[in-house]
């Protein structure tokens, strides 16, 4: 690529006139130089033809140099940038229902059903994929929560241990939420996400999830939460929608509601689309400064027109 220059003084290019006029007198016929012999046959002897001449080489480095003085003078610069992309990811921790329930096999996933742990485990795996430049954990619950995984930029360790996880019973979305925060704690000056999944209808253990969202809240971490529904299911008998709703909207989020892998992954793109990655993209830039290309050939040009015009190039006045 062609680096771009510029000239830090560009007024000094209007002396390039007075070069200019300096190169049109000169090559104006003027009067012409003579001695007074009594008899030009006198010189015959000492005349000898001369193939170039010097006058017209010693003007032209003149001109050249004195161009390119101006040009120096002009202070052209060349640019010297750095780009620094500094890539700086999203810290998200997806808390997952291990719970009783999610054993349902009630789970349209490309034209077949499967239990809820399974849609929920392999649609979450292609979220993990798809973030390379996130560090990603999980907090695993059912009447408990547990870290499954640490937050971590090593997502192939991070989906083997998912695939090792198990259903128990109970439900503790409360106590969920209050690991994955623990754990986002040391990242107090980048973004912190938790991903809340569930198919809860009752909260059976740990602490108000709304009280635990409104000291995430103070601490700038956002809670998504998306409540995993049966197919054709209206709203449940004991519905946590609301409750959801508030949790999400409390710390800045968003609620969603799935029945399907098809719903899963418009939700999962849609937690994408809010939770981009931050490129701070540091452009510093500086200049080179070319006046030294241009100034010392100039003064070597003068200099060899002072030498040659005193010496192999000397001529009579």
């Amino acid at each position: 690529m062609i680096a771009t220059v510029r000239f830090e003084s560009p007024w000094w290019l209007a002396a390039l006139l007075v070069v200019a006029l300096l190169a049109w007198s000169r090559g104006r016929p003027g009067q012409r130089a003579a001695l007074l012999f009594s008899s030009s046959t006198l010189l015959g002897a000492g005349v000898r033809a001369v193939a170039h001449r010097p006058g017209r080489w010693l003007a032209g480095l003149r001109i050249l140099a004195l161009t390119l003085l101006v040009f120096a003078l002009a202070r052209p610069q060349s640019e010297k940038a750095e780009l620094r992309e500094d890539r700086r990811g999203i810290n998200i921790m997806l808390a997952l229902d291990f719970s009783g329930t999610m054993r349902t096999r009630d789970f349209l996933l490309d034209g077949r059903k499967v239990t809820r742990t399974h849609g929920m485990k392999l649609i979450s795996a292609e979220f993990i994929r798809a973030r390379p430049n996130d560090r990603v954990g999980v907090v695993s619950f059912d009447r408990d929560a547990w870290l499954a995984s640490p937050l971590t930029l090593d997502h192939e360790w991070l989906l083997e241990r998912l695939a090792l996880e198990t259903n128990g019973t109970g439900t503790a979305v409360g106590s969920a939420l209050a690991v994955a925060a623990q754990h986002l704690q040391q990242h107090t000056n980048e973004t912190r996400v938790i991903v809340l999944m569930t198919d809860a209808e009752n909260i059976s253990a740990g602490p108000d999830p709304e009280l635990v969202a409104e000291a995430l809240r103070s601490l700038g971490i956002r809670i998504h939460c998306v409540q995993i529904l049966s197919p054709g299911q209206g709203n449940p008998g004991n519905d946590l929608g609301d409750l959801f709703t508030h949790v999400a909207a409390r710390t800045g989020g968003e609620f969603f509601r799935v029945r399907t892998g098809a719903d899963l992954r418009a939700v999962y793109a849609a937690i994408d689309r809010l939770e981009k990655q931050k490129l701070s993209d540091t452009r510093q830039k500086a200049w080179r400064e070319l006046f030294p290309w241009l100034a010392i050939p100039a003064l070597g040009l003068l200099l060899a027109e002072q030498i040659l015009g005193h010496t192999r190039w000397r001529r009579l006045p």
